[in-house]
């Protein structure tokens, strides 16, 4: 049996009458025509065709196939394609004989319409060429034949081309590709099937012939790329250059897509493009060239969002929020979009829009844990620290259940600092303890600013300082270049009366700043203290001015620092309880 399985809607399609039209598929209980309707004898023998081919099919359907066989026969004097000659062979060669199988073919191919029957022929002889050794000749002359004849239809090639690798001859299967190079058809789509048949000629995956296989397969595409130029052909250059892509010749593939951006801007020309660019290594192109994507269709989500990656990769924060919530607005959104636009407007300082925009998202998305907790740190980066506490409680309730890995060493840290920002400095210590000991073994960055922060937090308060110290000290072994813990340490020391030691190690804090920024106020108003109680307060003075110069969000650490400039007017002095006796 072939390999080749036809339903009735193929055959039906295969069934041509002699002027060429599909014929309707008449009922069987359609009426004979009327005494009155003249009928000449080319339409009498299309509908006696037909109606063989109507009781062919019936036949067959009930499991008659001898019956089948002689209506199928009779139905070939209509003049058909090949599919339904390859199948009533089949049904000769199973049902009847081998020879009559084979009078059906040599009939058809006395002037065949397309290659197409001539294929079948081959692939017929080829199948039974066990039967009889001398169809194997047969198949070779009719392959031929079918290039003589048929010499701008690929299936002629296909045809030929396989025969000779089923015979195990590779050098002749390449006489037949290179003898479709010498036509002249401009068609894109005979190069690219010629194109895909020479592949499996010289296959690529041989990778020790790779490069000189590609020099073989290179011309049909070219080709292909050439006349779906000239015909302005989209889809075809297209087609051309995801050959060059997948065949790893990338600067090919990436010079097809810039022609045809520069021809008419295409979308699917401009995607590819960026990832070629990128699987190029040439980022500031692909960056480019996505940014242009993005001006060019602005409602395309899917690119939006791959350039808001790309800022984020770059540490462009601002511009990837745009991006993102464009996006959102273009197209909706999901859970993980509002997520990722959380996290934006929470590390771009943006305290109001962030809050505005969890509440929004913890009413799209009532009782999921994560928006909550995006609520829990927008309430407390907006000094709503009581509001803060409350909602990072509530978090963790539904996080227990829903999402345990939410509460992580992070999650207890942030909940620390907004119960230490309200005041509640025994509960936050429980929550900074907790986020130490949650702290992954390999994030010693994590571990080390819970311990700087705890540490701090009793030093200020004058309690715990015995264990102060040592989270001080363990936080500056673990990061011992990261200037927030040596200035804990030099203040460390400065509440414990060592002044010079104190001022050493401040000043060490400040050598390690690559820029000091408002948020580093705080080193330099301990520096400056330092220098006060050294009795050098004309160096105080310069640091408290630094200070004012900085402006830093810390309203307190401002006025005092204007209030020893004599800018503001000082407060009455308070004991320190630190500096009492430990």
């Amino acid at each position: 049996m072939r390999l080749f399985v036809y339903s009735a809607a193929v055959l039906l399609a295969a069934l041509r009458l002699s002027a060429g039209q599909p014929a309707a598929l008449l009922p069987q209980s359609a009426k004979p025509a009327s005494a009155d309707q003249k009928l000449n004898a080319t339409e009498e023998k299309r509908g006696d065709a037909l109606a063989h081919f109507v009781e062919a099919q019936r036949l067959e359907d009930t499991g008659r196939m001898r019956e089948a066989l002689g209506h199928y026969l009779k139905a070939l004097d209509a003049g058909v394609d090949a599919p339904l000659i390859g199948h009533v062979a089949d049904i000769a060669a199973n049902f009847g004989s081998l020879d009559e199988a084979l009078n059906v073919f040599e009939t058809a191919c006395k002037n065949p319409s397309s290659s197409g029957i001539l294929a079948s022929y081959t692939q017929f002889c080829v199948s039974h060429s066990q039967e009889r050794k001398e169809l194997e000749q047969t198949a070779e002359k009719i392959s031929e034949e079918a290039l003589t004849r048929f010499p701008k239809e690929f299936t002629a090639y296909e045809n030929a081309v396989r025969f000779r690798l089923w015979q195990g001859d590779r050098a002749k299967a390449a006489q037949v590709l290179e003898q479709a190079l010498k036509q002249n058809t401009a068609d894109p789509q005979f190069w690219f099937m010629t194109g895909h048949m020479a592949q499996e000629v010289w296959p690529l995956a041989d990778t020790d012939k790779r490069a000189e296989h590609l020099q073989k397969i290179n011309p049909f595409f070219d080709r292909a790329e050439k006349f779906a130029q000239e015909s302005a052909n989209e889809d075809a250059s297209l087609r051309a250059a995801d050959y060059f892509l997948f065949s790893n010749q990338l600067p090919r593939a990436a010079a097809i897509c810039e022609s045809v951006i520069k021809r008419n801007g295409s979308l699917d020309a401009r995607k590819r493009l960026v990832r070629l660019y990128e699987a190029m290594e040439r980022p500031a192109d692909s960056l480019k060239s996505l940014e242009e994507l993005v001006e060019a269709y602005p409602l395309d989500v899917e690119h939006r969002k791959l350039l808001a990656n790309q800022y984020i990769q770059k540490r462009e924060y601002p511009k990837a929020l745009a991006q993102l919530q464009a996006a959102l607005q273009a197209g909706g959104g999901g859970l993980q979009d509002y997520l990722q636009i959380c996290n934006l407007l929470r590390v771009t300082q943006q305290p109001e829009k962030y809050l505005q925009f969890t509440q929004r998202a913890v009413q799209l998305y009532p009782g999921e844990p994560r928006t909550l907790y995006h609520e829990a740190l927008a309430q407390s980066q907006n000094k709503n620290y009581a509001e803060g506490a409350k909602l990072f409680e509530e978090t963790t309730k539904l996080a227990e259940t829903r999402a345990p890995e939410l509460l992580d060493d992070s999650f207890h840290f942030a909940h620390g600092v907004s119960l230490e920002r309200g005041g509640r400095f025994d509960e936050a210590a429980i929550q900074f303890e907790k986020s130490i000991e949650l702290t992954p073994t390999d994030n010693l960055p994590s571990a080390a600013n819970a311990m700087n922060y705890l540490g701090y937090m009793w030093l200020e308060r004058g309690e715990h300082l015995d264990k102060a110290e040592e989270l001080i000290r363990k936080a500056n072994e673990l990061e011992p270049d990261n200037a927030a813990y040596m200035d804990s340490l030099g203040w460390l020391h400065f509440k414990a009366g060592k002044v010079d030691q104190a001022l050493a190690e401040l000043l060490q804090a400040e050598k390690k700043l690559k820029k000091v920024e408002p948020e580093d106020a705080e080193i330099l108003d301990h520096i400056a203290q330092a220098y006060d109680k050294t009795g050098r307060r004309p160096k105080a003075e310069e640091y408290w001015k630094r200070v004012v110069d900085l402006k830093p969000p810390d309203e307190k650490l401002l006025k005092r620092a204007k209030q020893e400039l004599g800018l503001e007017k000082p407060l009455p002095p308070k004991d320190d309880p630190a500096l009492k006796t430990r």
